[in-house]
């Protein structure tokens, strides 16, 4: 073991916090193939016990971001704001991908979204999955990924594809079988470059720190948000915490759906047995049906077209979002993608 990854996990289980540089240099050598599965066992087992800092969460996130295979816009969208709804999933709440949802509605109402995720890890359908699931091919080339943010206005930036350095971690990580630090650092490494988020989180305590992470990585605008009711959505259950990055600074407030004139859903409501379950709610979602489903997605969109400095406020992104599912916008932003895909 080399001395300086020796030191860094003596460290850790002194439950002291690494510095910027230590994470950096420690996620440098696991993401490289220079450490060992017991080293990065140690590495992960360690922060997970102690919890991440803002700085070791930066650290780690630039040496993700600097391994990352990159989405490259078209000419014409290398100057639009780039907008991501990737979360960190892990909220065992067993709904539907309202995340991706709220995507092909926000790409509807005209915002590039460069939408990151995977296969599912802890729910019943990954955004990945039910993706593929509505006809969307997941591994393609970089022109067909700038084609679809052109044409489609979205493109799925599947996270295997797009960060390749994670082979080396993979094999520690199954072992362990705990959420660890790398469930947070997805949803921070953006294959686009997105400076726009919103992001789901599964705990409370995160909203703050990932909204801070967020501001060091130079994000623009972000809303890191979490429900009171466990989701991490920007939920009609019930009231929700949104630590809100703009202008350099953070501020924490709570929303709740009868703030912006949505009636309460229960969970059951929003929850599939399947993957086919949560495309067939996507599918009825973007066909204009009324219900919970819609609600809650449109919620969403609204916040995300908010980040995007599309709307001034939900109220406002909410009836754009309402207008991109009902003009067959959004429904057609997915057709776009299933077709530009396909080849």
């Amino acid at each position: 073991m080399s001395a300086p990854f020796c030191d860094i996990l003596l460290k850790l289980c002194r439950r002291e916090d690494l510095s910027r540089d230590e994470a950096r240099e420690a996620f440098e050598l696991i993401m490289s193939g220079q450490a060992t599965d017991a080293q990065i066992g140690g590495l992960l087992i360690g922060l997970a016990a102690k919890g991440s800092t803002v700085e070791e969460l930066v650290g780690a996130a630039s040496v993700m971001r600097q391994k990352v295979l990159r989405v490259e816009p078209d000419a014409a969208d290398k100057d639009a704001i780039l907008l991501d709804t990737c979360g960190t999933g892990g909220d065992v709440r067993h709904t539907f991908n309202i995340s991706t949802a709220a995507a092909l509605i926000v790409a509807g109402a005209g915002v590039k979204v460069v939408k990151h995720g995977n296969r599912s890890a802890s729910s019943k359908s990954g955004s990945a999955d039910v993706l593929e699931k509505l006809g969307v091919k997941l591994e393609v080339t970089p022109a067909c990924l700038a084609q679809s943010l052109k044409e489609a206005n979205i493109c799925f930036a599947f996270a295997r594809a797009h960060h390749p350095a994670m082979k080396f971690v993979a094999q520690a990580r199954t072992a362990l079988g705990i959420p660890t630090v790398f469930n947070v650092l997805g949803p921070l490494t953006n294959p686009g470059g997105a400076r726009h988020q919103l992001l789901g989180v599964f705990t409370p305590e995160l909203t703050d720190r990932l909204a801070a992470v967020l501001r060091e990585l130079g994000s623009t605008r972000a809303w890191v948000v979490h429900a009171h009711d466990g989701l991490d959505e920007l939920s009609t259950i019930g009231p929700t915490r949104i630590s809100e990055l703009r202008g350099g600074r953070i501020t924490t407030f709570t929303i709740s759906p009868t703030d912006v004139g949505l009636p309460y859903a229960r969970l059951s409501d929003l929850q599939v047995n399947s993957v086919d379950e949560s495309a067939a709610a996507i599918r009825e979602i973007l066909g204009g049906k009324p219900g919970p489903h819609r609600d809650i997605a449109v919620l969403n969109a609204a916040g995300a077209l908010v980040v995007a400095e599309a709307c001034e406020d939900l109220k406002a992104g909410m009836a754009r979002a309402s207008q991109a599912i009902d003009s067959g916008a959004a429904r057609r932003a997915l057709e776009s993608l299933v077709q530009i895909t396909a080849g």
